[in-house]
């Protein structure tokens, strides 16, 4: 086996999810060392589901007496 082995990556510029995924893999300055911790956290049973990013929050009023 070689001693190194690329693999490529392909973002679909026409599918919005992939465009987003896409710009958020170009802030990383190190590409290949960001998915393989991705890979690593993968096999040691990470995120089961992707997180969410809440983009808005309300401001609301909580009784906190409720919860004592």
């Amino acid at each position: 086996m070689p001693r190194m082995v690329k693999k490529t990556v392909v973002f679909n510029m026409e599918d919005p999810d992939q465009i987003l995924l896409h710009e958020h893999a170009n802030e990383r300055k190190n590409f290949s060392g960001y998915v393989k911790r991705l890979i690593q956290r993968d096999r040691e049973g990470g995120y089961s589901v992707a997180p969410v990013k809440i983009s808005s929050v309300e401001n609301r009023a909580i009784n906190v007496k409720s919860f004592i």
